[in-house]
């Protein structure tokens, strides 16, 4: 074995693996749940899928206003972290998907800093992001957001 690189085995058993589609979001079009959570015992993983400006009947809401649907996507996220009993601080990871990143890069900030603060977390509670340009579901969505929230029990 090269001295360079250890490998670590790491048993976890899953103790509940349960999927989340809440009734205020619509249900997804697509074979996927808008979260999953993973309870490990003394620690819940909840992983949210891509999340954007979407209302009821799956209607895109906000249509060519990035700041409307990005505080849409937010909103959406923070629906599932409470009805999962987490809070906004509680994410350690954020993935955001700008459909223009030279454009709406500066906007998608002052967004983002404002649901912080709104939300009482300090910069120290944001988690871990990367935003990146991309390609989105619908021609009509400027941003998507994923969250990865972790928990003692």
């Amino acid at each position: 074995m090269n001295s360079y690189f250890q490998c670590f085995i790491i048993e976890v058993s899953i103790v509940k693996k349960t999927a989340i589609n809440l009734s205020s979001l619509p249900a997804p079009a697509a074979s996927f749940n808008r979260a999953l959570e993973l309870d490990f015992g003394g620690h819940k993983l909840l992983i949210i899928s891509g999340t954007a400006s979407v209302g009821p009947k799956c209607r895109t809401m906000h249509k060519g206003k990035f700041d409307l649907q990005a505080r849409q996507a937010y909103k959406n996220i923070k629906d599932i972290l409470i009805n999962r009993g987490l809070k906004v601080k509680d994410v350690v990871k954020w993935t955001i998907y700008l459909k223009n990143i030279d454009k709406d890069y500066a906007l998608f900030n002052k967004v983002r800093d404002q649901f912080f603060k709104e939300n009482k977390a300090a910069r120290k509670d944001m988690g871990a992001s990367v935003c990146v340009q991309a390609k989105l579901c619908r021609k009509d969505l400027l941003v998507e957001i994923e969250a990865t929230a972790l928990t003692k029990k």
